[in-house]
C-alpha cells in the first residue's frame, strides 16, 4: 500500500534557485526556502518542472534535494507529483507555503509499508556560536531522545515528529539516542556547522539488519 499523509508543505510559485548550505537560515521575506529528504528504505521521484532543479529528481534513503528558494507570491505551479519507484504508483499534491518559511520535507514510511510526509521548520536562531540540532523519528514507534555527552538535549520526539531545536556547542561529541531507558542508537562523534540549523533523522535498518540508519541535513 502506499499512502500519503500530514503533509504540511507546499508551494505558490513560478521561478527558484537552488542555494547551498552556506545560506543556511537566510530565506528572503519574498521567498520561502524548501527542501525534501527521504528517510524510508524505497526510492522516491519528485517531479515538478516549476519547482525542482531538474524535470525530476529521485531521493534514495539519505538523500535530500538541493535547498530551492521559491519566489511568493506569484501564480500556481503545477502540484508536484510523486513516484513509489518499487510500486510505481504516483500521486500529487499542491502545496502551502508562505513568504519568509524554511521548511524541511521528510518522506518517512510506517511499518505498514505507507509513505507520509512531514514538515519541520527551520527558523530558529541558534545562540552565538553554537549550531542548531535536533532530530527526526522516522524509525520508532516508541518516544526517543538525543544526548549529547551523555546528557539529554531534547524534548522526547515520537514517530514521524521532529524534537523542538537547541542550540548546542560545535565541538565533537557522542551522539546518542535513547527510549528514556536504553540507547537505542550510537551515532558516534559529531560536529554540526556554528550558526546553521542540523537535523538528524532517524530511519529504519536497512533490509536484513539491526542498527536504525541515520543521516544529517542543514536546513535552508
Amino acid at each position: 500500500m502506499f499512502r500519503w499523509s500530514h503533509l504540511v508543505l507546499g508551494a505558490l510559485a513560478l521561478t527558484y534557485t537552488a542555494c547551498n548550505d552556506t545560506e543556511n537560515n537566510f530565506v528572503p521575506s519574498t521567498t520561502a526556502g524548501v527542501r525534501f529528504v527521504n528517510t524510508t528504505g524505497t526510492p522516491i521521484t519528485l517531479t515538478n518542472t516549476g519547482l525542482l532543479t531538474a524535470a525530476s529528481t529521485t531521493l534514495g534513503f539519505g538523500e535530500a534535494s538541493a535547498c530551492l528558494f521559491v519566489n511568493l507570491p506569484t501564480s500556481s505551479v503545477p502540484s508536484l507529483t510523486v513516484t513509489n519507484n518499487v510500486t510505481g504508483r504516483t500521486t500529487t499534491f499542491t502545496p502551502d507555503l508562505t513568504a519568509g518559511a524554511n521548511v524541511t520535507v521528510v518522506a518517512y514510511g510506517d511499518s505498514a509499508g505507507n509513505i507520509h510526509f512531514a514538515g519541520i521548520n527551520n527558523n530558529f536562531v541558534p545562540a552565538p556560536n553554537d549550531a542548531g540540532l535536533r532530530f527526526f523519528n522516522g524509525a520508532s514507534v516508541t518516544p526517543l531522545f538525543m544526548r549529547r555527552a551523555g546528557v539529554a538535549i531534547s524534548t522526547a520526539a515520537g514517530f514521524g515528529a521532529a524534537s523542538t531545536p537547541v542550540s548546542v556547542p560545535t565541538d565533537s561529541a557522542s551522539i546518542t539516542f535513547s527510549n528514556g531507558s536504553s540507547i537505542v542508537l550510537d551515532a558516534g562523534l559529531m560536529a554540526f556547522p556554528p550558526g546553521q540549523n542540523s537535523t538528524v533523522f532517524l530511519g529504519p535498518p536497512a533490509s536484513g539488519t539491526v542498527p536504525l540508519r541515520f543521516f544529517t541535513v542543514q536546513g535552508c
